[in-house]
């Protein structure tokens, strides 16, 4: 999601050549049980949909639990701490995931990541505690966000184990991770909601679950892989390159992050907090559908870097293609379902109010498909270890959101957020598929 790019190169200029970023130890702490050869794409693919697909649903319920109990208000607070919450943490998250399982020269050892990742999570909580102090926000409203950035401090540190067993193409852990996670937090989050009617305790009570699975279940894995290995590998000078060479990568999710979230703002803005609940809940409807395409990205990222790696040009396309016509075939059947089923699947799913969205849910079906198309390119530009080019392009996409977001939504509501995210999808998809051509094309050149 490996040639070496330039620009890494320029991160480890200056360095003494008799100095290794990555010492060979690191390999031979390897868990010797691991099988040499990697799991069949299928078999990855599958454990990985199951995964996403499960904490895709719970997730949802969790949103489903708060419309069913008529108060739409909470929904839209829910989705408001979500939307606070997510920008700054794929910013300082710096997508080192991706980088991790695409490493496959070993040029930082996983305690570099996990260090990396701990420092930049603190400076995540520290700015969100910022925005909470700055921001005119009610008190419970504030506890939620508060509890989603203790959540998703959590996540991020899950995250980067898993981008550790992911470039061992283990994903079937990383499956069982986020099942767990999601059953257990949907569970505790419905009692807890149900027994206090408080929004805050059920994000308190789903933090806590998240916390227990990642220090019973992530940091096992994690130990078994890495041996007796430190996780915190304090070499500042390391450290700081690793920072240089991902921060494009940051600074890309949290555009794109951002441009997801826009209409979000625009909308609870100019409608309010109810109308964010009903498109939230809408949005979560076709999110699975986006949950499948990322399950078939992340389970192939690892072999598009050694194709692209080895030259193997053709091959790196071909998987990328077959994958492209897989998402558009997840979004027109999405907009299909929605246009003979979805009016009566959101009054059974939600309440009868939600039904009469149903056009803002067939754009955002159609918006998955397109958006998949984007994604699988974006996954090739992170196999091909091409970070600093993905930035031109989310500034295109996200300037493009913001702009179609202030037009569409005042005019036409839900459904024009939709919209907003359609063209979004559009331009990104465009755009990743000719800077990546050109990378290919210099590549060869090269």
């Amino acid at each position: 999601m490996d040639t070496l790019t330039e620009g890494a190169q320029a991160g480890n200029a200056g360095k003494p050549r008799n100095k290794r970023v990555v010492s060979p130890p690191e390999t031979a702490v390897l868990n010797p049980e691991m099988p040499e050869t990697a799991p069949r794409l299928r078999r990855s693919v599958a454990w990985t949909l199951a995964g996403n697909l499960t904490y895709a649903l719970c997730q949802w319920g969790m949103l489903a639990v708060l419309a069913n109990s008529g108060d739409a208000v909470a929904a839209g607070q829910f989705a408001l701490g979500l939307a606070v919450a997510a920008p700054v943490f794929m910013l300082t998250n710096l997508q080192l995931r991706g980088a991790q399982a695409t490493d496959a020269r070993l040029e930082f050892r996983f305690s570099h990541y996990f260090t990396l990742r701990l420092l930049v999570t603190c400076a995540g909580v520290a700015a969100i505690g910022s925005v909470l102090l700055l921001g005119r926000y009610e008190v419970s409203g504030a506890a939620v966000i508060a509890f989603v950035a203790a959540a998703k401090a959590i996540e991020a540190l899950s995250d980067i184990v898993a981008g550790l067993l992911q470039r061992h193409e283990r994903l079937d852990q990383v499956a069982v991770a986020m099942i767990t996670k999601g059953v257990l937090s949907l569970a505790a989050f419905a009692f807890c909601y149900h027994r206090t009617q408080s929004l805050v305790t059920a994000v308190a009570a789903m933090t806590a679950v998240w916390m227990a699975v990642f220090a019973a279940y992530d940091l096992r894995r994690a130990r078994e892989l890495v041996g007796s290995g430190s996780f915190i590998g304090w070499e500042p000078r390391t450290i700081r390159a690793l920072a240089l060479k991902t921060a494009p990568l940051g600074a890309v999710m949290a555009l794109g992050s951002l441009a997801v979230n826009i209409p979000r703002y625009v909308l609870v803005q100019h409608s309010g907090t109810r109308e964010l609940g009903i498109f939230a809940s809408l949005a979560y409807v076709v999110l699975a559908a986006t949950f499948v395409v990322n399950a078939l990205g992340q389970s192939s990222l690892v072999r598009l870097s050694k194709m692209f790696a080895e030259q193997n040009y053709s091959e790196f396309w071909l998987l990328l293609k077959k994958s492209a016509g897989f998402g558009l075939g997840v979004g027109i059947a999405g907009v299909l379902f929605s246009a003979v089923f979805g009016r009566a699947a959101l009054a059974w799913l939600y309440r009868p109010e939600y039904a009469d969205h149903v056009h803002a849910l067939e754009v955002l079906a159609a918006t998955v498909g397109i958006s998949a198309v984007a994604s699988f390119l974006g996954y090739g530009m992170t196999a091909s270890r091409s970070f600093i080019q993905q930035l031109p392009v989310m500034l295109v996409t996200t300037a493009t959101c913001g702009v179609s977001s202030f037009v569409l939504i005042p005019r036409f509501g839900i459904a024009g957020a939709a919209y907003a995210l359609l063209i979004t999808a559009v331009v990104q998809a465009v755009m990743t598929g000719v800077v990546l051509g050109c990378v290919v094309r210099s590549r060869r050149a090269a």
